[in-house]
């Protein structure tokens, strides 16, 4: 494998994941324009119940794009996005975990290999993925 290739498909894996997490945060948005436009009531546990569910649309919504525009080794970038999102899901659990109930807090870290592995099946499932063409 050349170097210009090489270079082609790590700036293409770079991309996937940068487009991965604006995904996350375009679903978040998403989610919450919706409860605007619907009056869901700011604070309380059903609106964190609401949160949560978005959260979990977002990963897995973030992984399919990983997945899905990932040049080659899609498990690779499946994985990689779990790593990353956990940690900053480990983070964000760290930092903001006192103002958050317990269940939201272990919501938000023990959903993420379910939203990983179900978005990395929908893409994967489709079939065999076509190989990146030489520049």
């Amino acid at each position: 494998m050349t170097l210009a290739r090489r270079l082609v498909l790590a700036l293409r894996s770079l991309l996937a994941m940068v487009l991965a997490f604006a995904a996350v945060y375009a679903v978040n948005m998403a989610g919450a324009g919706v409860a605007e436009l619907t009056r869901f009531p700011w604070g309380g546990e059903r609106r964190l119940l609401w949160d949560l569910g978005w959260v979990f649309v977002a990963g897995v919504a973030a992984t399919v794009v990983a997945v899905g525009l990932a040049p080659a080794a899609p498990r690779v970038h499946a994985v990689a996005f779990f790593v990353l999102a956990l940690a900053i899901d480990v983070a964000a659990v760290a930092q903001f975990g006192g103002d958050w109930p317990v269940w939201f807090s272990a919501g938000i870290l023990s959903s993420l290999p379910l939203q990983v592995w179900l978005g990395a099946s929908l893409v994967l499932r489709r079939g065999a993925r076509k190989p990146v063409p030489e520049p």
